[in-house]
This record gives C-alpha cells, structure tokens and sequence, in this order.
C-alpha cells in the first residue's frame, strides 16, 4: 500500500486509522461496550503495524549507515517505551475513575501521534522539494508484488516465525502481568 500510496500519505492514513481506533475503543469503555470496543481494538489495528511500516521507511529515508542503525533502534524503542509506560499510568488511572477515562489517555496520546506524523509528513515533503537529488526513489522493479514472496528464503521464514510466537507470548504476559503482581 506504501508503494501505491507514497510514504507520507500512508504515514497519515495509517496514524489517522489508529486514531479514529483509540476513540472508537475509548467510547466503547465509556459505554461499556464490548463490541464497540472490539471494533475499536479492529480499526487500531489496521493502522498500528502498518504505521510502524511507514515510520521505518521515512526514518530509512532520512538515515545511513551506523546513524541508520541507531535511528532504527530508538525508533522502536520509544514504542516500547510507550507501551511500559502504558502499563503503568493506564491501571490507576482506572482505579481512581472509570475505563472510558483510563482510555482516554490513550485517545489523547494517538491524537498527538497524529499531529506529529503530519509533521513528519510535512518536514518530509519539504525536505524532499529541497533537495530532491538526494531522495531515493523506488523504481517499478523494486516495489513490491505478491509473487515476491516466494522467493524468501527458509532463514526470513523462521524469523518471521520468531518474532511472531515471541510477540505471542510476550505482549499478552505485559498485559497481564500488572494483575499477577
């Protein structure tokens, strides 16, 4: 979608996508809504992994090298960061009021992610008018089509499978672990 769409415009989609989940999901705890707050967690989710995708190509963009690297890194560490320090302000948050406030802060939280990927979208746009040189394209070879995934490898497989079971176990044991304490 990235390649149809340009990285700017799906950064924004993707980021707006998990907004507009939040508050669906954040109405549904004011409500006491199950389903309206599986809809929510479903609209969340169309915009979350993706949106981690166009993050990891503006910062690829922008970034080289060992600085590449290093960018990579406290990019996906600040989400981490973010989901610890979920796990620590959502609980009494709930205990001193109410879910529809406890998720609200997460409401807030996105709509200023959403802010900033505009930002980000707009300090890119610029960027790429004034040094246009210096900006990779991706030509209609590189992009990528279904049949490609065939030709992965066994080793990509197995990371894949990796992170998935790890993911598996770890995120549902962070949700949790707040209550086994």
């Amino acid at each position: 979608m990235l390649d149809k769409l340009g990285i700017r415009v799906g950064l924004v989609l993707f980021c707006m996508a998990l907004t507009i989940g939040q508050c669906i999901f954040t109405l549904g705890g004011y409500a006491e809504s199950y389903y309206l707050m599986l809809i929510g967690r479903c609209v969340f989710g169309l915009g979350g992994e993706s949106m981690n995708v166009a993050q990891s190509s503006i910062v690829s963009s922008w970034f080289r090298g060992k600085e590449l690297n290093f960018a990579m890194g406290v990019n996906l560490s600040s989400s981490r960061l973010g989901s610890a320090f979920n796990g620590l302000i959502v609980p009494p948050v709930y205990n001193s009021t109410n879910l529809g406030t406890a998720l609200l802060i997460g409401a807030i939280i996105c709509g200023v992610s959403f802010l900033t990927a505009i930002v980000i979208a707009i300090i890119d746009k610029r960027a790429e008018t004034l040094n246009s040189a210096a900006k990779a394209t991706v030509s209609e070879d590189d992009k990528f089509q279904w049949s490609d995934l065939k030709n992965f490898k066994l080793p990509f497989w197995l990371l894949v499978l990796s992170c998935l079971v790890t993911y598996m176990s770890y995120f549902p044991y962070m949700i949790i672990v707040t209550n086994m304490i």
